[in-house]
């Protein structure tokens, strides 16, 4: 019976130090590391970047339309009627007495193929309004994708952090659940030579054995979990899953520094989410000066020259310089309509910036509660997880001394490893609740 305090203390020792390294050769990946590879690689972010410059592709197309238009027009035609056209003498009246034409003149369309070609210069001028609106607008839409990359920047973070955190965990839960198994190997050794020396009963072996096959599943569960959270966090980093790596504690604890009274306001000033909101009430309101530019006329200063092949009937040549207007004075309506619809979007803005805000606060206040909650579970199972380990050294001893049975020492085994449990998920719950709350807050 005295080979168990061997296993014992290592078992009271292993508890709550964190793990090692997984590999010997696995590069050690710092949360610092983690979140600038994440920055620089994160799929969703590099996504979120490109959005960037879609709009601003949008933005250029629409600048391009206030610059002259430039248009060609080719025109092929092919007469299959002999059209005449008789200008009777006098018909366009007389010059100093005399009739014009002085007699019939007979003017016949060219058989075969006829072609006229035109260049076309069209510069808007009342349109440049509209066309000013429309890239307020994108400028607008531009910005609101920057604080769309910049709010899926942040929750990268948080779940960076978060994956980190329960890999530390992890690791440090599998270092005691080997000593576990170490304690339970030892354990079943002694009971084999005890039952075979008829001082212990088989069903005590049988006991150790089962205690001990619950505590390798347990390590296999564990193992594949953590496989699982660094395979998530590859995926994150925008690397090949199967990268090995190994986590430090090192600057990893969480540290979040704030005011109670000043967290909300200092929240809904930095959190992209509430900017975002802002930006789409400025848009909804360029989105009514749009809207309204439709009473005005479609006013374009345009320049013309064509020519023609192959006929007699049109001059060879024309060039002309001139405004061309279009008003569309009656739509039924539907001009106001637009407007009108316009001005709804703006409410739905506005009410979805009031809302935005309200959520922010309640979200804060939530998050502060919570980390101290957290917070305070900590000493509390730490307390727990010292009286389970002082109830398993008194266990050993009644035990050596045969005044308890083997299930009472089990139990008490795992008493200590269930204190332990808690005792690592507080502290991951204090490192989760502190990120949430940076997030929340609007750290970068």
């Amino acid at each position: 019976m005295m080979n168990l305090r061997p296993a014992l203390i290592a078992i009271l020792v292993s508890i709550g130090l964190t793990a090692t390294s997984v590999a010997d050769d696995a590069q050690l990946l710092t949360l610092d590391e983690a979140l600038s590879l994440a920055k620089a690689q994160n799929l969703q972010l590099r996504n979120a970047d490109l959005q960037i410059n879609v709009v601003e592709e949008q933005k250029k197309a629409v600048e391009s339309k206030q610059f002259p238009q430039l248009s060609a027009h080719v025109r092929g035609l092919q007469n299959f009627v002999d059209n005449e056209y008789t200008f009777e003498q006098g018909s366009l009246g007389t010059v100093g007495g005399s009739p014009v034409p002085s007699s019939n003149v007979s003017i016949d369309t060219t058989n075969g193929f006829t072609t006229h070609y035109s260049l076309t210069a069209t510069q808007p001028l009342v349109g440049l309004y509209e066309i000013g609106l429309n890239v307020d607008k994108l400028k607008t839409e531009q910005e609101i994708a920057r604080q769309q990359s910049r709010q899926t920047e942040q929750s990268v973070t948080l779940q960076v952090k978060q994956l980190y955190y329960q890999i530390l965990s992890d690791e440090s839960a599998i270092e005691a659940t080997k000593s576990s198994i170490r304690f339970n190997e030892e354990l079943v050794k002694i009971l084999k030579d005890n039952v075979a020396q008829k001082t212990e009963l088989e069903y005590q072996l049988l006991n150790g054995e089962a205690q001990l096959a619950s505590t390798r599943h347990q390590l296999f569960v564990q193992q594949n979990d953590i496989l699982t959270a660094k395979q998530q966090l590859n995926v994150l980093l925008g690397r090949e899953i199967s990268t090995p790596f190994r986590v430090s504690p090192a600057k990893a604890s969480p540290s979040v520094a704030f005011n109670p009274d000043d967290a909300a306001d200092q929240a809904i000033a930095r959190r992209p989410e509430t900017m975002q909101a802002r930006l789409q009430v400025e848009a909804a309101e360029t989105g009514i000066e749009i809207e309204k530019s439709a009473y005005l006329p479609e006013v374009n200063l345009v320049a013309s020259y064509g020519r023609s092949e192959n006929t007699t009937l049109l001059p060879d040549e024309s060039m002309y310089v001139g405004l061309i207007a279009k008003w569309d004075f009656f739509t039924w309506g539907g001009n106001a309509s637009n407007v009108a619809g316009s001005r709804l979007a703006l409410k739905q803005a506005l009410n979805s910036l009031r809302d935005n805000e309200d959520q922010i606060r309640a979200e804060v206040s939530q998050n502060i509660r919570a980390l101290e909650v957290a917070r305070t579970l900590v000493p509390v199972t730490e307390m727990a997880k010292k009286a389970a380990e002082e109830q398993l050294r008194v266990s050993f001893n009644q035990y050596k001394a045969q005044t308890i049975l083997l299930s009472d020492l089990l139990n008490a085994q795992a008493q200590l490893e269930e204190a332990n449990d808690n005792y690592h998920q507080a502290l991951l719950g204090v490192w989760n609740a502190s990120a949430e709350l940076e997030q929340a807050l609007g750290e970068e």
